[in-house]
């Protein structure tokens, strides 16, 4: 920055009041946090690329220098107003401060999200709330269906969201297009509900891996639930399932179903009971069709499987978390087709994977990837047939993907 540029913006610092210098503050220390996260990120990845050339002198002198190390959180505070500009500060306080005096603070639960707002559920009375400046400015992260938020009523009867509270869990990955910035798919969830189908589309194990790493790192119960089994013969029905016997034996609950027949909706009804819930899985599986044999007063939108393809169709736009009897809540999302894993460090996969455990204290080295080195007892049991051949070239294609690019 500039001399120039730094004193006006020093100057610009001097008129902000104690409350507008706190706000100020706090979003430099989070701007920095952030920086100096991605900062670390970007030098691990170098420095996998130099150790992997044999490249050891630079991989050592790339190791701590950073820009980002050298800036202290005033220099922060300073490029905070040179991006948002003075007002965004001082207009933020002040909204603050007129919600709090213009009625007391009501809570409630996110039930829908968008960009500019969201909609909340009160008092079983359905709320729609603006965001606050601070949460606007990041609200793919900032709040998510199934938030506890609090919010208040502003003199022109406006509901503002001024406080998210602190989640015990969430589902979240990476967005889609700025890899760098986490997009949670559901807050406060107890168990997510991983619908798949053998056929039309066919069942993706990859898919179903990645969605439970993305749930056992983010707090949440996985469970697995096999839809439209209807759509197989009995002769041919234990073959077809025999890909799920891997999720059994590592204690993951797999529901066999069929939305349309009614089958094993019973049971899926009781794994639920009391439970934040949310539906996620690849595009056509099912998943409002479960949530409408659940409960057909929802009358979730159901779309169609392509002809030609067997592929599914995008039916759910958006997520949407619905209130279901028996003291069920249900959080349906739009259909995907893949499913990155957020903040995941390469060494730590292998703790994903429950079926490792009994082995990998055997292993020769301590740190062992379980992919090239001697006498690993891992491979060993893959080679006996103690591990899933599926569930381990699963381990080695996300272990792939993670160390292709830096980690988020």
């Amino acid at each position: 920055m500039k001399k120039s540029k730094r004193k006006y913006f020093e100057q610009q610092l001097s008129k902000l009041n104690e409350a507008q210098k706190r706000l100020l503050y706090k979003r430099a220390a989070n701007l920095r946090k952030a920086a100096q996260v991605n900062a670390r990120k970007k030098r691990r990845h170098t420095r996998k690329e130099f150790s992997a050339k044999g490249d050891h002198e630079n991989m050592v002198m790339f190791q701590k220098y950073s820009k980002v190390d050298d800036l202290t959180i005033d220099d922060w505070a300073l490029k905070v107003i040179e991006e948002d500009g003075l007002n965004s500060i001082i207009e933020s306080v002040e909204s603050q401060t007129q919600q709090l005096n213009y009625s007391d603070s009501k809570s409630g639960i996110v039930v829908s999200a968008n960009a500019k707002g969201c909609r909340v559920q009160c008092d079983g009375e359905i709320v729609d709330c603006l965001l606050g400046p601070n949460l606007s400015m990041m609200q793919k992260s900032e709040i998510a269906i199934g938030d506890k938020v609090d919010f208040a009523i502003t003199k022109d009867s406006t509901a503002v969201i001024q406080r998210v509270h602190e989640r015990k869990s969430k589902l979240s990955r990476p967005d889609p297009i700025r890899k760098n910035v986490e997009r949670v798919v559901a807050a406060n969830v107890d168990v997510a509900v991983i619908v798949a189908s053998i056929r039309r589309p066919l069942l993706k194990p990859a898919l179903i891996d990645r969605y439970i790493i993305a749930a056992q790192k983010g707090g949440i119960t996985p469970c697995i639930c096999v839809n439209k089994i209807d759509l197989m013969q009995d002769d041919d029905k234990a073959n077809e399932l025999e890909v799920l016997a891997p999720y059994r034996e590592i204690g993951i609950k797999v529901i066999e179903s069929s939305a349309s027949k009614g089958i094993g909706i019973k049971e899926l009804t009781n794994e639920l009971q009391g439970k934040l819930c949310v539906f996620v899985g690849h595009s056509g599986t099912g998943k409002s069709s479960l949530l409408n044999a659940i409960s057909p007063d929802v009358d979730a939108k159901v779309g169609t499987v392509h002809g030609a393809t067997g592929l599914g169709r995008h039916t759910t736009t958006s997520s949407r978390l619905y209130e279901i009897e028996k003291d069920i809540w249900i959080i349906d999302t739009p259909g995907i087709r893949e499913f990155g894993i957020w903040a995941m460090d390469a060494d730590d996969l292998k703790w994903y994977f429950d079926e490792f455990a009994e082995y990998a204290d055997s292993c020769h080295y301590t740190n062992c990837s379980h992919t090239h080195e001697p006498n690993c007892a891992v491979k060993q049991a893959l080679e006996r047939g103690e591990i899933s051949q599926l569930r381990y070239r699963s381990y080695l294609r996300i272990l792939e993907d993670l160390n292709a690019k830096p980690e988020y």
